[in-house]
């Protein structure tokens, strides 16, 4: 049964990621990778590693937390990446940002992954993807590392590329076609959009001399 996402009722919606949030969840998974290396412990540096790029390609590519941990090394092709979406069985094939795709190779050749491996391995088996359950595990700890005083969860980091697109390009009906959604209106939603970011974005603009 696939999972629905309920906006009114239940649990409390999960939010997108605060800048400097991710930003310092970023930086610890660095120094801990960076300290790992000096201590020549390998397998807590490819975790560390693995960490940090969970959250680069969260952020980045908008992928539903069961897409992340699916990846595989041979996904990735002259620039660009091919996937079938878990939840929806839906294509997806585009060229990502050529900064993206750089620290995605530099990743694969750090770790000596080859085609056929998972990018985020589980330490259990020879070729196991991490499991969502672990996934948000990892997630839900930088967060509190952080003080993070929110509600996350895996969602936050594709709320969080969601709402930096929308403000950033106001390009609403493209991110709700790279979503997947039935409307603007539920991509308004999704990201948490509400009266006090329209205000705010009135109160900012201006037509005059």
């Amino acid at each position: 049964m696939s999972r629905r996402y309920r906006i009114n009722f239940g649990r409390k919606t999960v939010k997108p990621f605060k800048e400097h949030d991710i930003n310092n969840m970023l930086v610890i998974c660095k120094k801990r990778r960076n300290q790992a290396e000096e201590d020549s412990n390998k397998e807590q540096q490819y975790l560390w590693d693995r960490n940090y790029m969970i959250l680069v390609i969260g952020m980045n590519l908008a992928f539903r937390i069961e897409d992340i941990i699916q990846l595989k090394v041979d996904y990735f092709k002259n620039g660009g990446i091919y996937i079938r979406e878990f939840k929806t069985n839906k294509e997806q094939s585009f060229e990502l940002h050529p900064s993206l795709y750089k620290d995605i190779i530099n990743y694969i050749n750090r770790n000596n992954l080859i085609d056929g491996e998972y990018l985020f391995k589980s330490r259990k088996g020879m070729n196991k993807p991490l499991t969502r359950q672990r996934a948000w595990q990892i997630i839900k700890e930088l967060a509190d590392e952080v003080k993070v005083s929110y509600p996350v969860g895996c969602h936050s980091l594709r709320k969080y590329f969601a709402r930096r697109y929308y403000e950033e390009t106001g390009d609403i009906i493209g991110l709700k076609e790279m979503l997947n959604h039935s409307s603007e209106r539920v991509t308004l939603i999704y990201i948490c959009w509400d009266d006090n970011d329209k205000n705010d974005k009135r109160k900012s603009f201006y037509l005059g001399s």
